[in-house]
């Protein structure tokens, strides 16, 4: 048996002796040994791991050359014309309002007095606010005769309400605005009045044949009071004074008195058949030489 085994071992080296020349020069590794496995207190060892064999590095692949991108030039952006703004419209002057000087009414008064001095070849200017649907009555005096002075009447929005002429007017304004009235002179350098009247105005409430209002006055003291009535209709007005006394006169807007300084006191009453349709002015004033309360009543039958 130790024969045999020397024998392989003396055979397995000359094999190697010849074959290792070869070997060699082709550039290969030879690992000389016999494998077996050991054994350790009769139990097989888990061989050991064998060196993994070195691996030449594999040479990277030269990348091949892109073909280089063009960029493109980008064409010109063609340049537009400016807009030329279109000139705008000539802005209108407005015409400023005139300085003037306001007319104010006491609290509860329904007229007015304005006195002033007016030079020579020149102009006074007024403004007074006034509702929609009032009626007005101006006129402007110069001693007891009131010659020689005109006025005009125009509103804030231009609208003519009467032109420069006489200087006495009754008329109803069209809106509620600032009406400007211009007083002027004919007879040089003059000291003036004007007086101005807005009463109040009385409306029935729709399908009512009647209307009542109440004041109060202090002594010497007037309020005037308006309503529109048709030609032909019977109007029933019935002033009492429930203390002091007082008195009523009634006359339509184209200046015909009805009824002149008629004392109220029950039963005092006008009734009559109105001449044109028209507004009608009721004037209440105090009796006595003292103050008074009144209860106004007005009456319009259907017809």
């Amino acid at each position: 048996m130790i024969r045999e085994h020397t024998v392989l071992h003396r055979l397995t080296v000359w094999l190697l002796a010849i074959a290792l020349p070869s070997l060699t020069a082709c550039g290969g590794t030879v690992e000389i040994g016999i494998a077996h496995t050991p054994t350790v207190n009769g139990t097989h060892s888990t061989p050991p791991t064998m060196a993994a064999a070195t691996t030449a590095p594999t040479a990277e692949p030269t990348p091949t050359p892109l073909p280089p991108t063009a960029t493109p030039t980008p064409e010109p952006t063609p340049l537009l014309p400016t807009p030329t703004a279109a000139p705008l419209p000539p802005t209108s002057t407005l015409t400023p309002a005139p300085a003037a000087e306001r007319i104010l009414f006491a609290p509860g008064a329904t007229q007015t007095t304005v006195e002033g001095y007016l030079p020579a070849n020149s102009t006074k200017v007024y403004v007074m606010r006034v509702a929609a649907g009032q009626f007005v009555e101006m006129s402007a005096t110069v001693g007891t005769m009131g010659q020689g002075l005109r006025f005009s009447i125009v509103g804030a929005d231009g609208v003519v309400v009467k032109a420069m002429d006489d200087a006495h007017v009754r008329t109803v304004v069209p809106s509620t605005q600032d009406y400007y009235v211009e007083l002027a002179s004919d007879v040089g350098a003059v000291s003036y009045h004007m007086s101005v009247l807005i009463p109040v105005r009385i409306r029935f409430a729709p399908g009512a044949t009647s209307a009542e209002v109440e004041g109060n006055l202090a002594r010497n003291g007037v309020r005037h009071y308006v309503l529109r009535a048709f030609a032909g209709q019977r109007m029933i007005v019935d002033l009492r004074a429930t203390q002091g006394q007082v008195g009523m006169v009634i006359s339509g807007a184209d200046g015909q008195v009805l009824l002149s300084g008629r004392v109220g006191r029950p039963g005092g009453v006008y009734d009559g058949i109105l001449p044109a349709t028209q507004d009608y002015l009721i004037a209440v004033r105090t009796e006595g030489g003292t103050g008074a309360d009144y209860t106004l009543e007005i009456t319009i039958p259907p017809l």
